[in-house]
């Protein structure tokens, strides 16, 4: 069916504040630089409950931050949850904020709790940002009707990004790493991480001194905090874009390589395997 979204520029420029909508729908999608977050004090829906995400680029990498506020626990709402991230330097990467709220105000805690669950999980999955929002939050209890509804807001949403640019949420298409032309033995790695939906894929070879992971494999977005600081820190200062490994990364043990790549502790005798399928502890 053919819809007509409305596109209004608050401020009479491309680049300024935005308000997204689609008649007859109470969903209202509002993209807010940070830079003119004091200029929205006079927008009463921004004082409503609602999702948002926080966009902006850190050490060469698009990052994402998604949030709910609730105008029944704060009284302030969504600008008010945005106003505190502002002066907060513990999120200081984010450049713009997207928001969903509605006309009416009618979402609730439950409602918002399902929706940044979902969101959360779907820009995970999409794996075209760093998702910063640490643990993922609950989705609560709704009913079946409820989900319905929320999916149809969801989609709401994904309508209205698509329609002004924003691919956030959208899946990769991730190929497989090529293949790499080399007398030397390459080893592989290939898991199915739960939270990704999807196998992570990854190829590495023996150095003199250790174990390097190559350019062209596949490193999850994902981490956990039973890393050591050492693979914190190579995941974080790796040249990485969309997934994908761009330069080599050594490693003088087999496990850190392998956690390196899929971000959990883990065993790397196990998962690192020849091309036969023979994991490595046999091997070598």
């Amino acid at each position: 069916m053919a819809k007509t979204i409305s596109l209004f520029l608050l401020d009479d420029k491309a680049n300024g504040r935005l308000k997204c909508s689609i008649n007859g729908r109470s969903g209202i999608i509002f993209r807010i630089p940070r830079k003119d977050l004091s200029k929205s004090k006079d927008r009463s829906e921004l004082k409503y409950d609602g999702i948002y995400f926080l966009l902006g680029e850190e050490d060469g990498r698009e990052k994402i931050y998604v949030g709910q506020a609730s105008s029944r626990k704060s009284g302030n709402g969504i600008l008010g949850r945005l106003s505190e991230h502002d002066r907060n330097g513990d999120k200081n990467f984010w450049t713009e904020a997207i928001v969903f709220t509605t006309t009416d105000n009618s979402f609730g805690s439950t409602e918002i709790s399902w929706l940044e669950n979902k969101f959360c999980n779907m820009a995970i999955k999409a794996a075209r940002c760093v998702v910063t929002s640490g643990n993922e939050p609950p989705p609560g209890n709704v009913s079946e009707e409820k989900e319905s509804e929320l999916e149809e807001q969801v989609e709401f949403v994904l309508l209205i990004l698509g329609a002004i640019g924003y691919k956030i949420f959208e899946p990769q298409k991730i190929s497989p790493p090529p293949v790499v032309e080399s007398a030397e033995e390459i080893f592989y790695l290939s898991r199915f991480v739960k939270r990704l939906g999807r196998k992570v894929n990854a190829q590495m070879k023996r150095t003199p001194t250790g174990y390097k992971v190559l350019a062209g494999s596949e490193i999850s977005p994902l981490d956990n905090n039973n890393l050591s600081a050492n693979v914190k820190k190579a995941r974080h200062f790796a040249k990485i874009d969309n997934s994908r490994l761009l330069a080599d990364v050594e490693f003088s043990k087999l496990s850190p390589a392998a956690e390196f790549v899929l971000g959990v502790s883990t065993d790397g005798n196990a998962n690192w395997k020849t091309k036969d399928g023979v994991p490595l502890k046999d091997f070598l």
